[in-house]
């Protein structure tokens, strides 16, 4: 782009949006790396509790599974978010990112709420 000429007004997202594209992308990428950390962790954990069937157990791959499912999604909301040209096509992968953000915020909450409720008391 030249110096004399100037970005559109309309291309830039507002500071809202800005924001919670950023929270989404780091919230997903952590639980990503929590979910295939707990799937790593995992077999040696039901090992205690008896001999392991198998290298990796089904409740693993799920994890496994679930981190890949979050990464796909975050990559295909950024390629929508890429190839959107007008304000109607931006809108529906901000929302999906939104919505992916408030998914595991309200996982993260029930965890939370589910370990003082019900294993601490």
């Amino acid at each position: 782009m030249a110096a004399h000429e100037r970005a559109r007004p309309g291309r830039q997202l507002p500071v809202a949006w800005a924001l919670t594209l950023a929270f989404d992308v780091l919230a997903t990428v952590l639980a990503s790396i929590g979910l295939c950390g707990l799937g790593l962790l995992l077999p040696g954990v039901e090992e205690d509790y008896g001999p392991a069937t198998g290298p990796t157990s089904p409740t693993a791959l799920a994890l496994f599974a679930a981190a890949l499912g979050l990464i796909a999604s975050l990559a295909v909301t950024a390629t929508l978010l890429s190839r959107a040209g007008a304000e109607r096509a931006r809108r529906l992968p901000l929302w999906l990112s939104a919505g992916r953000l408030a998914l595991l915020l309200l996982t993260a909450a029930t965890f939370v709420a589910y370990g003082i409720l019900v294993i601490e008391p």
